[in-house]
């Protein structure tokens, strides 16, 4: 016999980390189906250019501090997530769902996406900040050379 409760909770926990991926910031990103990497820049690709932006170490400094920093503060928001999402889930089980229940539950889930999410998007308009806007304009230019 199948057990539904945790398939439920691997789904959940699935869902979580699915949901997880930050606006702007995957790799596989485009500018034409991410209209935030025309104007804002990856992390990612500040560290693959930085030599030919001529970052000082100043700059690459103070964007390892912002890296860190999102890091910390995501990983506890993430495990918050994990347990909305468990929660969700709990209040979804069994023959009849309490609706205003399972409703705020995900609206607990939305809340810590939605902060995630925040916190990346702050990421990269500080670490767009740290840039000159020559800097700017030659990380644009590369970014659009290797099509992304």
């Amino acid at each position: 016999m199948i057990r539904v409760r945790p398939l439920l909770r691997t789904a959940a926990v699935a869902a979580a980390f699915a949901l997880l991926a930050p606006v702007g910031l995957r790799a596989q990103d485009t500018a034409d189906d991410d209209p935030l990497n025309r104007v804002l820049f990856a992390p990612e690709l500040l560290m693959q250019h930085r030599r030919a932006i001529g970052l000082t170490d100043e700059q690459r400094d103070a964007a390892s501090r912002l890296i860190q920093d999102l890091q910390g503060r995501v990983v506890s928001l993430q495990w918050e997530l994990l347990d909305e999402m468990e929660s969700l889930t709990e209040s979804l089980e069994g023959p009849r769902v309490d609706l205003d229940r399972a409703m705020d539950r995900f609206s607990e889930v939305l809340d810590r996406e939605s902060e995630i999410k925040r916190l990346h998007l702050e990421l990269l308009i500080r670490l767009k900040n740290l840039l000159t806007p020559e800097q700017q304009a030659e990380l644009a230019r590369l970014r659009d050379q290797d099509g992304g």
